[in-house]
């Protein structure tokens, strides 16, 4: 037979009212009925003792203070007796079983040797309902820790005891979860959200499955590039069903939204120069991908020596999921002033030359820039003033528009290496007119003779040791480009340019250029279309390079068409993202150009982490051209793009691979390794071949000439001094080793 617990008796009070008036001694008080429990523990509550008068009173009290013990699970009335000195008295008592075995049910979560850890009731003890109901206590604060709290009145929903001694705890850890709710703003669909909870309709819930579902959920928001700005989860408690041990779940979630934007830091910026960049604003959601955006577009304004995110609370306590961002930058100079002077001797030197020039790329906090630049010397002359305005007005629609205009003047003479041509290829007479050599070691020629060893400007392998050309380059003119942003990261624009050049090569006595000598007609002002012909400026024949090298002043006009798409997450040293751009010339008659040609230009380059802090950059450059162009726009590698080669090549259709691994070794990445390999070819569209004097075909610039190089280099910057990026490469080429310097990364 089962004895419930729960069901245990207090024991009744049957004994009559004495009639006596006066009461009887007690002559003996002892118990009956208890197997386990020592009769002396069971006398030591009893207050009625031998000797005293009989208080039936007192006897009630001492039954209910046996029973208080906790043994005994019914007393049955004490037993009076009268004596012939008085009266003995008998408390009878039925003992609770002995316990053989203690077993749990429903405790998926906490192990049965957890749940006996806790209790002190244990095997082999008479059950002692006070020690048990401490137990069950015990039992239910543990759960309250663990997480299932302020569910249930109690953790033990049931027990029994079997006639053998088995005691038997039905355990409710916590409500079941009946159906799970999302309330607020989660963005994310209840699908996908339950899709992600720990928790699921069925099982338990408890608050160590709730901050597991927190975790999950950031993970999940993370995954959707969004971020939790609040969170909140519980029992609905009108939903609570005691007798099924059910509740519905709520989970209320908002999405981290922007509560206001602060500037701080700046002291010359604007700040609407600096939330001009910024593209989360009040209002919007908070997302990973828009956070860095921003970030990167303060960095690249390049105003900024730090760019900071501090998010706070607020504005509105009354929404904590709003955020405020406070963007902290420190300022840095914006304004350089530079002068200087340098001499290049040598065949190919220029001499002392001079330079003064001031640049500022943040005029007043407004974000425009301009720059002045003078550099005068032996062999230079040239000045340059550049105007930009990155973003035109004050409204939305005027900002998406950008405007940078150059007005410039150039007078260059260079020493450029010669090389040896066919007398096969000169053409006589020749117009481009010796000087004497210095000293008068080529015989003495007066200005004005013709030459007749004929040399070309395009490296071949027949170089003429300390012989130079004096390549003299003169141009003037002005550039205006309009810019419209279509994207963060998407430009077009379109681009006017006008100038007036002239070109004249000097060789000493006996060297002139080989090739074609037909000329541009005379200036436009005298023939309004002059009719584009080959020409020998490099002293080659070629249908695609006009000669200009009569020095002969001649107009050019072209417009210009590109497209960039610019995803660097730092303009200066990215790390990740491209930079693609693409051009088109025009130049014609129609424009009141002397040139007709196109040029159509592809510049592209990739960049990936990896290592830890590494980049692995990717470049490639393709060019090409209609028409006849004139020699200043060819594309030329110099030891700029081809960095093992002192050598500078030319063509009119030109494809040039880069690769470079940028290691840093300083923290902040000013500091930097490269390795690198370069890999370009250039082609002159329809140019003859080179002969030596046997004829036979030296080079043949009409065919792609490839050359390639590896190397190492050097990467740091001068931030002082507003320098990013200087590099100094050393490269190995075919046949040739050079050392390169240069600001700026190579790409």
């Amino acid at each position: 037979m089962l004895v419930s617990l729960v069901t245990l008796l207090t024991p009744s009070a049957l004994l009559a009212a004495p009639a006596a008036p006066a009461a009887p001694l007690v002559v003996s008080v002892d118990v009956s009925g208890n197997a386990h429990v020592p009769s002396d523990r069971i006398l030591s509550v009893v207050r009625t003792k031998a000797g005293q008068p009989f208080d039936e009173k007192l006897v009630r009290e001492d039954i209910q203070a046996i029973f208080d013990l906790g043994y005994f699970a019914d007393q049955v009335p004490p037993l009076i007796r009268q004596r012939p000195d008085g009266i003995a008295v008998t408390f009878r008592v039925v003992e609770n079983p002995v316990i053989q075995r203690i077993t749990f049910t429903g405790n998926d979560h906490v192990s049965s040797d957890t749940l006996l850890a806790l209790m002190d009731t244990s095997v082999g003890q008479v059950l002692n309902t006070n020690t048990f109901h401490q137990d069950v206590l015990k039992i239910n604060s543990y759960y309250d820790k663990i997480g299932y709290g302020g569910q249930l009145p109690s953790h033990v929903s049931a027990l029994n005891i079997s006639k053998d001694g088995v005691l038997s705890l039905s355990v409710r850890e916590g409500l079941t979860v009946a159906t799970i709710k999302f309330t607020g703003e989660p963005i994310l669909t209840p699908p996908v959200l339950k899709k992600a909870l720990v928790t699921k309709e069925g099982q338990p819930y408890s608050e160590d499955t709730r901050d597991k579902d927190f975790e999950a959920l950031k993970k999940l928001y993370e995954k959707y590039d969004l971020s939790i700005g609040d969170f909140e989860a519980g029992i609905d408690p009108s939903s609570v069903n005691v007798d099924k041990g059910t509740a519905d779940l709520i989970y209320n979630i908002h999405v981290a939204v922007v509560g206001a934007v602060q500037i701080t830091g700046n002291s010359k910026t604007k700040d609407e120069v600096v939330r001009r960049q910024l593209r989360l604003r009040p209002g919007m959601i908070v997302t990973q991908g828009l956070l860095h955006r921003d970030y990167d577009r303060l960095n690249n304004l390049g105003f900024f020596e730090k760019v900071e995110l501090n998010a706070k609370p607020g504005p509105d306590p009354k929404k904590p999921w709003e955020t405020t961002l406070d963007w902290n930058v420190k300022e840095q100079r914006t304004g350089t002033a530079q002068i200087g002077a340098g001499y290049s001797g040598g065949p190919n030197g220029q001499g002392l030359t001079g330079t003064l020039s001031y640049s500022e790329n943040n005029i007043g906090g407004t974000g425009n820039g301009a720059s002045l630049r003078f550099e005068n010397g032996a062999r230079v002359s040239d000045a340059s003033l550049t105007f930009t305005v990155p973003y035109l007005g004050h409204t939305q629609r005027s900002q998406k528009y950008s405007l940078a205009t150059t007005i410039f003047t150039q007078n260059l003479n260079n020493f450029y290496q010669v090389y040896g041509a066919s007398t096969a290829q000169a053409v006589s007479p020749n117009p481009i007119v010796s000087t004497p050599s210095p000293g008068g070691s080529s015989g003495g020629t007066t200005s004005g003779a013709a030459g007749t060893i004929p040399v070309v400007l395009t490296p071949n392998s027949d170089i003429l040791s300390g012989v130079a050309a004096n390549y003299a380059n003169r141009a003037n003119g002005i550039s205006l480009n309009l810019g419209r942003r279509l994207s963060d990261y998407v430009t077009v624009t379109g681009g006017v340019n006008v100038q007036r050049l002239a070109t004249s090569v000097d060789l000493p006595l006996p060297y002139f250029l080989a090739g074609q000598t037909t000329l541009l007609n005379a200036p436009i002002q005298s023939s309004p279309f002059g009719q584009t012909v080959t020409g020998s400026t490099l002293g080659i024949t070629a249908t695609s390079i006009a000669n200009t090298a009569s020095g002969q002043a001649f107009n050019l006009r072209s417009v210009s068409l590109g497209l960039q798409n610019d995803t660097r997450d730092d303009v200066f040293n990215p790390r990740r993202g491209n930079n693609v751009t693409l051009t088109e010339e025009v130049s014609t008659h129609a424009l009141g150009s002397q040139f007709t040609y196109t040029v159509t230009t592809f510049d592209g380059s990739k960049f990936f982490p990896v290592l830890k802090n590494s980049t692995l950059g990717f470049h490639a450059l393709v060019g090409a051209t209609t028409g006849a162009v004139p020699p200043n726009k060819l594309f030329v590698f110099s030891d700029q793009q081809l960095r093992g080669y002192s050598q500078v090549f030319y063509g009119t259709e030109a494809l040039l691979l880069q690769s470079e691994l940028r290691l840093p070794v300083s923290p902040d990445r000013s500091f930097n390794l490269a390795l690198f390999a370069d890999y370009g070819s250039l082609r002159i569209r329809g140019a003859d071949p080179i002969l030596d004097t046997f004829g036979n075909i030296v080079v043949d610039y009409n065919k792609w000439l490839y050359h390639g190089d590896i190397g190492a280099g050097l990467r740091f910057d001068v931030k002082q001094l507003g320098f990013r990026s200087i590099r100094l490469d050393f490269a190995h080429g075919k046949g040739s080793n050079h050392t390169s310097f240069g600001i700026g990364q190579s790409f």
